[in-house]
């Protein structure tokens, strides 16, 4: 009896371990999947560490989830550790050899770690094991033709086409192996025979492309109107077909191109840019199509009115052809969007000082220094050149002053020379010279050799008495000399040295100067030709004075300038008469 119940008892063992078994290894599975469910969660949240302690875990309940060693294999990838990448992806394989992305994976991580035969020998095995895959045919593609290849490329385009039917990588595959060997005519005609089978607007606009390269306009015009005609905004045929009409200098049809391609959101903003930039430098086009470019640039900003770069470069053409008002209109939209922009806001500020606008600048600048202080290094020229020219001298000296200190620090030798010289103009405008001639030192003792200070500071020494002492004089006459020798040809700086010898009495070495200061520019400037006047009258040319001051006379009626014009007359009148008194002796 004891033995029976034994023999049974093992008996009743046996039938229950496998139940066990089946039912432990149903738990295990179902773990494992719960860690996967789990660890794609963390790598969705970018949880890198999260996701391999959780991929471990699966496989420890399930040593054959395949799936787990891929998650690993791509995390690995993301952390760069290439070797760790191809271990796992192996392994995926190993369990799962009819799973594609794992092969293709491993193929990608050969090539990313440059290891080209191996990842040649795996893309051909791919594309026996997976013949209606198109990626392993062009990543093949793409590894044959770079190496002198291109035989078996041409093969393997045939054969992808064989096993999918027509298509581009096909195509496109003889089409750059026909050109890269010079071959023209069989890559014009690869495209041509694909495009019959199967139209295709970038086989139309690289056909086109290639009849423009031969001067074959006619037909570019044709095949790129074939493309557009399949895909209206196609960027390639758009820009083909404008650069053909540039060529052929029809400018009316290149603007209605140009405008498309300008609004065209997918066209590069770079190529929009430096396409402009050439356009604008064709004085011809520019004087026919002026009016007409600027409507284009309009459409140009408005095609996306929060495209910021779009409207800057808007503003910035229109600005250099004269368009203002457009220019404003652009930019003011743009702030809209971008309120706080601190570029945009630039922009603004250079567009309102070429422009003038000095009293919107001054409260512009003053707004964009308070919402960006840190800048205020930056802009604080723009607010006092505002008020300098809005005659707030004392609102514009506090402007450049108000940052000395923050110049000083940062040792900028340049910007600390103009707040001083800035400063002592505004200075001399407010007819208190002694002030102005403290900053004119503090500005010469950063730059001895300055010649516009140098210059400035002799005129108002000249003109800031009404009868200078001869050390004044020779003192004013030394900086301006300095200043003549630290410039090459600036008919300012001559005039004044020419003037300060006038007042000294060297009348023919005043001459001497003057005469270089018309010849250098000064020949448009009504006060230099008033002076250069006065010094032929004391030395004596009445002929040549009474004809300079007519034309000095000329430039104030075309000024209206009523005051100078009586001047001028009075003063030739009183030459004319010593001239004919003289004449009578």
């Amino acid at each position: 009896m004891k033995r029976l119940f034994s023999i049974f008892f093992a008996w009743m063992l046996l039938a229950w371990v496998p139940s066990a078994l089946k039912a432990q290894d149903a738990i295990s599975l179902s773990r494992s999947d719960s860690c996967m469910i789990a660890a794609q969660m963390a790598y969705n949240n970018h949880q890198a560490d999260s996701v391999k302690k959780l991929c471990r875990k699966a496989i420890e309940y399930n040593p054959r989830n395949d799936a787990a060693y891929y998650m690993l294999a791509k995390v690995a990838l993301v952390e760069m550790d290439l070797e760790e990448a191809e271990r796992d992806l192996k392994a995926a394989n190993g369990i799962d050899s009819t799973n594609y992305y794992y092969l293709a994976t491993l193929g990608a991580l050969y090539m990313q770690n440059n290891d080209t035969p191996a990842a040649m020998a795996l893309f051909e095995r791919l594309v026996e094991k997976f013949p209606s895959k198109s990626e392993p045919y062009l990543s093949l593609i793409n590894l044959y033709v770079p190496r002198g290849m291109q035989d078996k490329a041409l093969a393997l385009a045939d054969r992808l086409e064989q096993k999918t039917g027509p298509n581009e990588a096909s195509t496109m595959t003889r089409f750059r192996i026909y050109s890269s060997q010079g071959e023209m005519s069989k890559a014009l005609q690869a495209l041509i025979d694909a495009d019959g089978k199967m139209p295709n607007p970038m086989y139309e606009a690289y056909i086109a492309d290639i009849y423009a390269q031969g001067g074959k306009d006619s037909l570019a015009h044709f095949w790129y109107s074939k493309a557009l005609e399949a895909e209206s905004d196609y960027v390639p045929a758009i820009y083909g077909k404008m650069q053909t009409y540039r060529r052929q200098k029809n400018w009316g049809m290149y603007l209605i191109y140009l405008k498309s391609f300008l609004v065209n959101r997918d066209a590069d903003p770079e190529i929009k840019k430096s396409h402009l930039e050439e356009t604008l430098k064709n004085p011809v086009f520019y004087q026919q199509m002026r009016g007409g470019m600027a409507d284009c640039l309009m459409e140009f900003a408005k095609s996306d009115p929060a495209d910021s770069s779009a409207a800057i470069t808007s503003a910035i053409y229109l600005s250099r052809t004269g368009e203002y008002e457009k220019a404003g209109t652009v930019l003011n939209n743009i702030l809209k969007y971008y309120p706080e922009d601190s570029y945009i806001r630039g922009n603004m500020l250079s567009f309102l000082y070429s422009t003038q606008n000095w009293e919107r600048l001054a409260g512009f600048a003053d707004t964009s220094m308070a919402l960006f202080p840190d800048k205020a290094i930056e802009l604080f020229e723009f607010k006092g050149m505002a008020e300098y020219n809005l005659q707030k001298y004392d609102d514009a000296i506090q402007t450049f002053l108000s940052q000395e200190k923050a110049v000083k620090k940062q040792k900028d030798t340049a910007m600390l020379l103009q707040i001083y010289s800035l400063v002592g103009d505004m200075y001399h405008d407010k007819w208190d010279n002694k002030s102005a001639f403290k900053y004119y030192d503090k500005a010469l003792k950063l730059d001895p050799q300055n010649a516009q200070v140098l210059n400035n500071y002799a005129w108002y020494l000249l003109s800031s008495e009404q009868n200078p002492s001869k050390k004044t004089l020779e003192r004013a006459l030394k900086m301006s000399q300095t200043s003549i020798e630290s410039s090459s040809g600036k008919y300012h700086y001559l005039d004044t040295y020419a003037w300060i010898l006038y007042h000294l009495g060297r009348f023919e070495e005043a001459k001497k100067y003057m005469q270089q200061a018309i010849a250098y520019g000064g020949d448009e400037d009504e006060g230099i030709i008033r002076r250069y006047a006065e010094i032929l009258y004391v030395n004596g040319d009445y002929d040549m004075a009474l004809r300079y001051y007519g034309k000095a006379l000329l430039i104030c009626t075309g000024k209206d300038d009523q005051v100078m014009m009586e001047t001028i007359k009075w003063r030739m009148e009183t030459i004319r008469t010593e001239q004919l008194e003289k004449e009578k002796k």
